[in-house]
């Protein structure tokens, strides 16, 4: 059950990239470099990528978008694709643009009238209505709309999943982005075991309540992905930024789990310590209990009072 859901939720922290490096790459630089080539390149990395049972969203969302602002890359793009897979990429992306007079004349072009008629079914939301709650591809379609255009819009979207959350529900969020960026898919350091996962599974009722635990790894994802989207985009990280600050009760959860994460690293450096030492203390008991709350998505609040205790009382290790 644990690799399971450490599988599930590491596909899904990683939804968002598109195929290959180069890829990513072009696509990030996209709306403010236009390279030459780019589009190309993307769309040839998409042809020999690994097929899934699920749409690459990420490319989906920025070919909508594309198609929306680009009405002349649009039709180069449909008449010139040789691959019957890409052009069902591009069906989707017609579709979700909300350029439904084009997508039925596409789909009559490819022969893919019964997969437009499943799109219909499904009553997929157009690019313009998305806003996510409980379904990590909306942040994915969303992320791929802003690469396209620079519209923070998209960005501003994927954010207000988090203003209808309840604190618990943020707070674990956050955590687990923050994990996920320090740690890798696993949500844990190499000399701990792998917890959060399932810890997150029991704690959000998984089996019973799918929805809800979605709702976690959906908001989770986003604030994951915005991060290390962040790092290299100032609309992203002005925009990250801007939500935070605006919202107080956000940003105060923000800096506990902020604080959380710091409390963290300095009790597993203590543990290190202590190991090396072959001692086991007061320090060592409480630290040890400290991480495991941390893990488990318990309160850090309560779980680092007695570390905090420890370090004014200087019985922490030197």
């Amino acid at each position: 059950m644990t690799r399971f859901l450490i599988s599930a939720i590491a596909l899904l922290f990683t939804q968002f990239c598109p195929s290959g490096a180069g890829a990513q790459n072009c696509m990030n630089d996209y709306y403010r470099k236009k390279p030459p080539g780019c589009l190309d390149s993307m769309l040839s990395q998409l042809r020999q990528a690994p097929r899934s049972k699920s749409d690459p969203a990420t490319i989906i969302g920025f070919l909508a978008q594309l198609f929306v602002v680009s009405p002349e890359e649009r039709q180069r793009i449909l008449n010139d694709e040789p691959s019957e897979y890409v052009r069902s990429i591009d069906l989707v992306a017609l579709y979700r643009a909300g350029l439904l007079d084009d997508a039925r004349k596409f789909a009559d072009k490819i022969d893919r009238s019964r997969l437009l008629q499943n799109l219909e079914a499904d009553q997929l939301k157009p690019l313009a209505a998305v806003r996510p709650s409980s379904n990590p591809a909306d942040n994915d379609l969303l992320i791929g709309a802003y690469m396209a255009s620079g519209d923070t819009v998209f960005i501003e979207r994927i954010l207000g999943n988090f203003s209808g959350a309840d604190d618990g529900l943020v707070s674990d969020t956050l955590r687990m982005g923050f994990m996920k960026s320090k740690f890798g898919n696993s949500l844990a350091p190499k000399e701990r075991e792998s917890v959060t996962a399932q810890a997150a599974c029991a704690k959000y009722q998984c089996k019973t309540d799918p929805v809800k635990f979605f709702r976690l790894l959906t908001l989770s994802s986003a604030f994951w992905a915005l991060q290390s989207l962040a790092q290299q985009d100032d609309g992203v990280r002005k925009t990250l930024a801007g939500f935070f600050e605006r919202d107080k009760h956000l940003k105060d959860l923000l800096a506990a789990e902020q604080a959380a994460l710091g409390n963290y690293l300095t009790a597993l450096v203590v543990l290190v310590a202590l190991k090396s030492d072959h001692t086991s203390t007061e320090a060592d008991t409480a630290m040890s209990k400290a991480a495991s709350v941390y893990e488990n998505l318990g309160s850090a609040r309560d779980a680092f009072a007695p570390v905090e205790t420890l370090v004014k009382s200087g019985k922490q290790p030197k």
